[in-house]
């Protein structure tokens, strides 16, 4: 509500100034997109790709698939907005955006490569321990699952020993 009381103040700035904002604002916070760190990746040797869950789980060539499917897409939309002719349907193909990636991108990638490239972080991690827990042997599956849950196993700790005497 308080910046409706800042537009004449905004009006006395000259424009390049405010884009000169922007663009420093759009600049510093390209490091932190993983779409950006993604495309640079083209770029790069793939012994010095940063370690994260996609690049430690999936084939630099799906990785580099993908990022080619997002760039098709901001192309489209980039295009779409950029002339006039087309400019009015600039709000459908954002939207549209979204059923390409719930129906046409499953055709292309396995539901836990979506995932780990544009999952949320808690189902990541989710997924990531599942991952660790397949590759666990029997053994060391059954102590990690006795430690992480009380399971009736048939055996008997010495704790619930004592209550039933």
């Amino acid at each position: 509500g308080v910046s409706i009381l800042a537009l004449d103040v905004l009006k006395l700035l000259p424009l390049p100034v405010l884009y000169g904002v922007f663009l420093f604002m759009g600049l510093s916070s390209l490091p932190n997109m993983q779409f950006w760190n993604r495309f640079l990746f083209f770029f790069m040797q793939p012994s010095e790709y940063p370690e994260t869950v996609y690049t430690r789980y999936m084939s630099k060539a799906r990785i580099h698939k993908y990022t080619l499917f997002q760039i098709f897409f901001f192309a489209l939309v980039f295009i779409v907005q950029n002339f006039k002719v087309i400019a009015i349907v600039f709000p459908l193909m954002t939207l549209l955006c979204i059923p390409a990636r719930l129906f046409f991108l499953p055709r292309f990638f396995e539901g836990w490569e979506l995932l780990l490239l544009d999952g949320e972080d808690e189902a990541i991690s989710q997924w990531e321990e599942a991952k660790q827990r397949s590759m666990l042997s029997e053994d060391e599956l059954r102590m990690a699952t006795k430690h992480d849950m009380k399971i009736d196993d048939g055996e008997e700790d010495e704790e619930s020993s004592e209550d039933h005497v």
